[in-house]
């Protein structure tokens, strides 16, 4: 039953999150990769992971500690004696400090530093819940890179593409962290899913450990204010996956309470491993529409032009007039990212995007 006290430290937690959000820049925090986890989400994650556990003593780890997000949510929905044990790595000394003093009677032990740097240690965890710092891989330099894929090729024999954030670095390398048939719940971007630097995490999820479900919010459902990116949470346990084994796969609202899920909701995992795309699963029915305008109704959207000569095809105003090229053959085009200067982009006479360079 969760009891004043812990109803009084998360309200302080939460207090405390705040105040040192506030202290780094939007941008500091994006290279820092901290985007705090909603305390309902956190509960919500707990509920679901301690039901899995079902009565088995809680010996946990969190990777990414934060301000203890996912502690106090244990806290609030099991018993303090269930908790035998609970270690929390957080590298931001800020974070660890105001961690270390709000759970020091509640059993926490915080250590400060780099999560893919500490030692094993000799008692393994049964139980990992994690928000992982969301950094991408160019705020990761090359002596870093190299260091982390070294660790994953010694541990688990397992080369990754240096595109990879470092969500899946700490995915990875705490396997070696959890004991035997433990638990792991990673709240991480559904981008894995898909992208090609995502294919070693996919690989390890349906041949290292046996993959139970993964939950993918909607898009239109985003779970942190300051990071616009889809959210997955993903659920294993460390064990080879049995002959037959089915996943669950679900979308939208809760993990507890999915929205949709396939018609038959568990995806075999032969057919995960077939899958080059995961958020194929599961197939549902189109969003429902209420009236509403959307953008792709005013526009066609597509990932930039494909193509294959991009150097010959694209060409500046001034390129097309020495050519002589008629207007009916051009198409007016956006410029990459980097060179635009706001978020709104008027249209010039004519109707073409005013942008410079203009393409």
């Amino acid at each position: 039953m969760e009891s004043k006290e812990i109803v009084r430290i998360e309200e302080k937690r939460f207090r405390e999150q705040e105040r040192l959000d506030a202290r780094k820049s939007a941008a500091e925090r994006n290279k820092w990769g901290q985007f705090a986890t909603p305390p309902a989400l956190s509960r919500s994650i707990a509920r679901y992971a301690l039901e899995l556990m079902e009565s088995r003593p809680l010996r946990f780890l969190e990777p990414a500690l934060g301000t203890g997000s996912f502690f106090s949510a244990l806290e609030a929905e099991s018993t303090a004696e269930r908790i035998e044990s609970a270690v929390g790595i957080e590298l931001d000394p800020l974070f660890a400090k105001s961690a270390a003093s709000l759970w020091a009677a509640s059993g926490l032990q915080v250590v400060t530093g780099d999560f893919t740097k500490q030692p094993l240690p000799d008692l393994r965890f049964n139980l990992i819940i994690t928000n992982p710092p969301y950094v991408r891989h160019h705020h990761l330099t090359a002596d870093e890179k190299a260091r982390l894929k070294a660790r994953l090729a010694q541990s688990l024999r397992l080369d990754i593409s240096g595109l990879a954030g470092l969500y899946c670095y700490f995915l990875l390398i705490a396997h070696d962290w959890l004991e035997d048939d433990g638990l792991s719940v990673w709240l991480i971007p559904s981008e894995f899913m898909d992208v090609n630097y995502g294919t070693t995490v996919r690989r390890y999820l349906t041949e290292s450990v046996t993959l139970l479900h993964t939950h993918r919010f909607l898009p239109s459902d985003v779970q942190f204010t300051d990071a616009l990116v889809s959210s997955a949470i993903v659920v294993f346990r460390k064990a080879l996956p049995p002959a037959g084994h089915h996943v669950r796969f679900s979308l939208g609202g809760s993990i507890e309470a999915p929205q949709h899920e396939a018609l038959i909701p568990l995806i075999p995992l032969t057919t995960l491993v077939r899958s080059g795309k995961w958020t194929r699963f599961p197939k549902y029915a189109a969003h429902e529409r209420h009236g509403e305008t959307t953008l792709g109704d005013l526009f066609a959207i597509k990932r930039g032009l494909a193509t294959g000569a991009n150097s010959f095809f694209i060409l500046t105003e001034a390129e097309a007039s020495n050519w002589e090229i008629p207007r009916e053959f051009l198409k007016p085009i956006l410029p990459g990212p980097r060179h635009l200067e706001a978020d709104i982009i008027d249209s010039a006479s004519g109707g073409a995007p005013e942008v410079s360079p203009r393409l």
